[in-house]
């Protein structure tokens, strides 16, 4: 490769699981249990690094919500 970074497209299953991986990793909870706290604001700081790296796979875990039946 000559210095070029490819993209990956994640399915919707793909993105939930990346989600929750990273959510268990960071914050020692599942990705459902994060997206829930982050939507109602239960985080004290939610500003904290370890937070914010999880809230930004927050669309990949909804994206797949909004398509279950």
């Amino acid at each position: 490769m000559s210095g070029r970074r490819r993209v990956k497209f994640l399915t919707p299953e793909e993105g939930r699981k990346l989600l929750d991986r990273q959510a268990r990793h960071y914050l020692s909870m599942s990705g459902e249990e994060f997206s829930r706290k982050w939507n109602k604001r239960e985080f004290k700081d939610p500003d904290r690094p370890e937070i914010m790296q999880v809230a930004f796979l927050i669309p990949f875990g909804d994206r797949l919500q909004s398509e279950v039946p």
